[in-house]
C-alpha cells in the first residue's frame, strides 16, 4: 500500500467508524491503570477488571491504590488476567506517582512528548504501547499507539518492512497528520475487531479491500489454486 492508498483507506475507515473515545470521564491516572490492565487481554476483560478495582477501592487514585495490599488488588482485577503480575505493577505505579509526581499523572503529560514518554516508561510495567496510549488518550500528544489489531493490519497493508513496535509506530506517524492520529488509531482498532480479524477476516464485507495488499495477494493465490492444468485426452478412464 502506498501513501495515496493509505490516505484513501483511512478516510473511508474514519467515516465508517466514528470516533468512540473510551476515556471519556476518566482521569489520567485511571487511563494509565486501565491501559496496564489491558495488557495481554481483551477490551471486555480489561473493563471488567477496572470495574472490579473501582468496586474495591471506590475511587481509583494513587493514594487509594498505594494503600491497598497487592492481594486485594489482584482479587479485584482477576477478570483482566495475569492479576498476580499486574497487581504489584499497579501498586508500584501508584506509589511512584505519589512519590515523584505529587500524585498527578497530569504533571508528566505536561512535558514535551518524548520526555513525557520516557518518564512514563520509567514506571514499573509501563512499556512503549502503554506509554503511547496514555500520551494520546489522556494527554492529547500526537503519538500513534500500536496494539495487536493495528500491528496485524499494518502487516497486511505492508506499511513497514520491519515488524517491531517502534518501526510500525514510526511508519504510521510518518503517514498520518498529528491531528488525525487519535481518530485513525481508534478507527483501525475498530476495523480489526469488526472485519479484519486475525482468524477468518471478513474480506467480502471490507470497504477498503481493493487497496489491501494482503487481500490482493490472497485473491491471486486463490486464483492460482482454482486454475486446473489442461490435460490431453487419453481415451482411458480415470
Amino acid at each position: 500500500m502506498d501513501r495515496r492508498a493509505f490516505l484513501r483507506t483511512m478516510r473511508i475507515l474514519e467515516s465508517r467508524y466514528p470516533m468512540k473515545d473510551w476515556t471519556t470521564g476518566m482521569t489520567a491516572f485511571e487511563i494509565l491503570v486501565s491501559t496496564v490492565l489491558s495488557q495481554s487481554t481483551t477490551a471486555t476483560n480489561e473493563r471488567r477488571g477496572l470495574e472490579g478495582l473501582r468496586s474495591r477501592v471506590r475511587k481509583i487514585t494513587p493514594e487509594r491504590l498505594a494503600d491497598t495490599p497487592e492481594e486485594e488488588i489482584a482479587r479485584a482485577i482477576w477478570h483482566a488476567g495475569l492479576a498476580r503480575q499486574k497487581a504489584p505493577r499497579i501498586r508500584a505505579i501508584a506509589r511512584e506517582i505519589l512519590d515523584h509526581w505529587d500524585g498527578e499523572v497530569e504533571r508528566i503529560l505536561m512535558l514535551p512528548t518524548e520526555r513525557a514518554r520516557a518518564e512514563l516508561m520509567a514506571l514499573r510495567g509501563v512499556g512503549p504501547k502503554t506509554a503511547d496510549v496514555v500520551l494520546a488518550m489522556a494527554g492529547g500528544h500526537p503519538t500513534f499507539p500500536i496494539d495487536t489489531h493495528i500491528a496485524r493490519i499494518a502487516r497486511r497493508w505492508n506499511l513497514s518492512r520491519r515488524r517491531d513496535y517502534e518501526s510500525v509506530r514510526a511508519a504510521l506517524e510518518r503517514w498520518t497528520r498529528p491531528d488525525k492520529r487519535k481518530a485513525w488509531h481508534l478507527a483501525i482498532i475498530a476495523h480489526g475487531r469488526t472485519l479484519c480479524k486475525a482468524r477468518n477476516p471478513r474480506c467480502s464485507e471490507c470497504p477498503v479491500r481493493k487497496d489491501c495488499d494482503w487481500y490482493r495477494q490472497s485473491q491471486r493465490r486463490r486464483g492460482r489454486a482454482t486454475t486446473m492444468p489442461n490435460k490431453r485426452l487419453s481415451g482411458k478412464s480415470e
